[in-house]
């Protein structure tokens, strides 16, 4: 898959359904396994848990709709609706993002729901997509203020302003003002100084730009 970075991701085998989440800890992620295997010709639904801010009320969830018909077994591959749902208080859920993607061979298409601002404003989650070690974060910025929803891809958009050593950006939140916050923690595999924290940075989802707002990944940005 071109683009994706290295990324410490375990190896997922088969379609993972959809399960009820505990009580005591609640998956706000979903996948879809890797694509292979014997055709399947329903849809196959997997959803994350509902995630609350409990200052504002405003719940959101993601659900992964994906196929795999008899040409999707023999490449590997599947048809993966991405879907972010977003309710405010006593009101219904409904839809505020969808992307439709054709996975290749070795792909696995996710949702993680990221979070919510500091003044429980915007909600991010990451529409993302991996294979093997690799992973492409794809953030959606939903503003409820607005009632919009903002969708790019990161790309490689830190990895061009750093020496890499193969390290890799962490999804870890938004801002008030709609900035998709990564960080990115040493390497995992070089412990030169070099390959050292490369701190805190903010993605603005509307014109592609990249800026580094803290020295360190654990330092507070909110």
């Amino acid at each position: 898959m071109s683009g994706l970075r290295l990324l410490r991701l375990s190896a997922l085998c088969g379609i993972l359904a959809a399960a009820p989440p505990s009580p005591a800890q609640d998956k706000f992620s979903a996948d879809t396994g890797e694509c292979g295997g014997e055709p399947v010709a329903a849809i196959t639904t997997s959803k994350t848990a509902v995630r609350t801010d409990r200052r504002t009320g405003i719940r959101m969830y993601g659900v992964l709709r994906f196929r795999r018909n008899s040409e999707d077994a023999k490449g590997h591959r599947c048809h993966v609706i991405y879907e972010l749902y977003v309710a405010r208080k006593r009101s219904g859920l409904a839809r505020v993002r969808q992307l439709s993607w054709d996975t290749e061979e070795g792909e696995i298409a996710g949702i993680d729901l990221i979070g919510f601002s500091p003044d429980g404003s915007k909600l991010a989650a990451d529409f993302w997509l991996a294979e093997g070690d690799g992973e492409e974060h794809r953030p959606v910025v939903y503003d409820s203020k607005t009632s919009k929803a903002r969708f790019l891809s990161l790309g490689d958009r830190i990895q061009r302003k750093i020496k890499s050593c193969d390290q890799v950006e962490k999804f870890v939140g938004v801002t008030n003002q709609g900035y998709a916050v990564f960080t990115v923690p040493p390497s995992d595999y070089d412990d030169s100084p070099e390959c050292g924290d490369k701190g805190v940075w903010k993605f603005d989802l509307l014109t592609g730009e990249v800026r580094r707002i803290k020295q360190f990944s654990d330092d507070r940005w909110k």
